[in-house]
């Protein structure tokens, strides 16, 4: 699986068993177009895989092939936040600014402190991806090998499935109405309701990446890794594309400044902002 993950950076196409999937886009009368114009911020990332923002401005990048996690700072400063971790994907700043990492390539979940200490947090996982916190704390894991999104509590290391049989789940984000969203690589985005329930967002999408944020209160946006764009997803399915012609391929998605999305991507090596229309 991690050999699969990694025949992106020869090909930027995931191969699944022996052959190259490519899922059947959204069709034109799916899809209402209203797109922003790409800004590129930074470039000479390592395959930027994950993308987040603390609460004082700070941008945290994750380098897939670079094994390093990058900050750039409001003053306009950049440097590394941590190195030699197993192929960083997900990233998510809990609520002391302490930065979680997903280490793809080592089945575990690293913490940096605001003291630059690290520690495994979560371990045994399989391939993690995408990450993010809950409202209560807990923090959602994206587990692509196993098909499922975990729910782990960090103070006691309690985990649950909250998710299963999904088709190669890369990004996950909680809902304000306490449901989770799953972007999965095998062209789905998936609904799971807190009593269990669940509905889907959409079946054809080119792909959908590590990248997936609430838009509302019943929309997601999501990177849509083979086509290079970002959707913006509701939760009846109806999509619009807010940000295309992106050079390289979309797999990063993160909050900029009021209004604003930041997309990494890969080839380019670069990190976008883009200022969504009204």
């Amino acid at each position: 699986m991690r050999r699969m993950m990694r025949s992106m950076l020869a090909g930027s196409t995931l191969l699944l068993g022996s052959a190259a999937f490519v899922g059947p886009l959204v069709t034109p009368s799916a899809v209402q177009a209203s797109t922003a114009a790409a800004e590129k911020l930074w470039e000479g990332f390592s395959a930027p895989t994950g993308i987040a923002r603390a609460s004082d401005g700070t941008v945290y990048v994750s380098n897939w092939s670079g094994g390093v996690v990058e900050r750039m700072t409001p003053d306009g400063s950049r440097s590394v936040l941590v190195d030699g971790v197993a192929s960083p994907a997900g990233i998510a700043v809990d609520s002391e600014g302490s930065v979680f990492v997903s280490a793809y390539s080592g089945d575990h979940i690293i913490r940096v402190g605001l003291d630059g200490s690290t520690a495994r947090v979560v371990e045994g996982l399989a391939t993690p991806a995408g990450i993010a916190f809950t409202k209560d704390g807990r923090l959602l894991v994206a587990n692509r090998a196993s098909g499922e999104i975990l729910s782990v509590d960090l103070a006691s290391g309690e985990r649950r499935v909250v998710a299963s049989g999904l088709s190669l789940p890369v990004g996950v984000v909680e809902m304000a109405d306490g449901s989770i969203v799953a972007s999965q690589y095998g062209g789905r985005v998936t609904r799971v309701l807190p009593d269990g329930s669940v509905s889907e967002m959409g079946e054809s999408f080119s792909r959908p990446g590590v990248g997936i944020l609430a838009a509302g209160a019943d929309a997601v946006f999501v990177i849509d890794n083979g086509a290079s764009l970002v959707r913006r997803v509701a939760f009846d399915g109806a999509s619009q594309v807010v940000a295309d012609g992106l050079e390289g391929s979309a797999v990063a998605l993160g909050r900029g400044g009021e209004g604003e999305l930041l997309v990494g991507t890969w080839g380019s090596g670069a990190v976008y902002r883009v200022k969504l229309q009204d």
